[in-house]
């Protein structure tokens, strides 16, 4: 486990902790991600003693963070769909059940984006044309542009693990740099005058399309990810 993962995200969360998972006062929870199977409980994330007061604006942010990612990543949030996926499917595992539950860093995007440039040189794909990659609720990597080598691209997915654990931190990684700058945003409406109900509302919804839309691209050597709304990297 990565328990400084976050901190080149956000600045300040630094420590993993394991605690029960709560639901958003007032409002229902987002629709939750498909996990990364991990043997611990669930995960929080939080900021050092440092930059935290008492109803400190960084706290804020922090709490409501920690609840969207214990909700979208921690095995017990999803170990309902992970449990229904073995039995539809013969207990085939998806790439998501697969991977181990981490917090990726930058280096993780890194390593990845150098695997991926390897396995594309010995399969002779054209990297010269953009590689657009996203998963499907299957869990499997697919190639979703028009790319004339995309069943070769698939095709490394499914036969190298480390590739596809590779890709997973790197979308993960793109997704809670996301999913923070989202939940600034929700301080500012409520700083603004919107009621918290509001701004719950608003965070969910808008947390939803973004997991939907998440999206990573290829092209000459580099990754780059984007969303609806705006890049969380490239």
């Amino acid at each position: 486990m990565n328990n400084n993962a976050l901190t080149a995200m956000t600045g300040g969360i630094t420590r993993i902790h394991n605690t029960p998972i709560t639901e958003i006062e007032g409002s229902p929870a987002p629709q939750k991600r498909p996990a990364l199977a991990a043997p611990t409980p669930s995960v929080t994330v939080s900021l050092s003693e440092d930059v935290l007061g008492e109803n400190s604006k960084a706290q804020q942010i922090t709490e409501k963070f920690e609840h969207t990612v214990r909700e979208l990543y921690s095995p017990e949030a999803t170990s309902a769909v992970n449990d229904k996926n073995q039995q539809t499917e013969n207990k085939t595992q998806t790439l998501l059940e697969m991977a181990p539950l981490s917090l990726p860093t930058k280096a993780d995007v890194i390593a990845f984006e150098q695997l991926f440039s390897d396995e594309l040189a010995k399969a002779g794909v054209d990297v010269s044309i953009p590689i657009k990659l996203n998963i499907t609720s299957e869990g499997e990597v697919k190639v979703s542009n028009d790319h004339p080598d995309k069943e070769k691209i698939e095709a490394l997915f499914k036969d190298n693990s480390d590739l596809q654990q590779g890709f997973v931190k790197t979308e993960t990684y793109g997704t809670l740099q996301k999913l923070y700058q989202l939940h600034q945003q929700w301080q500012q409406k409520i700083e603004g005058g919107a009621s918290e109900e509001s701004a719950n509302n608003w965070l969910i919804n808008t947390t939803k399309s973004t997991l939907a839309s998440s999206q990573v691209s290829f092209q000459n050597g580099k990754i780059s990810q984007s969303f609806n709304g705006g890049n969380a990297y490239s």
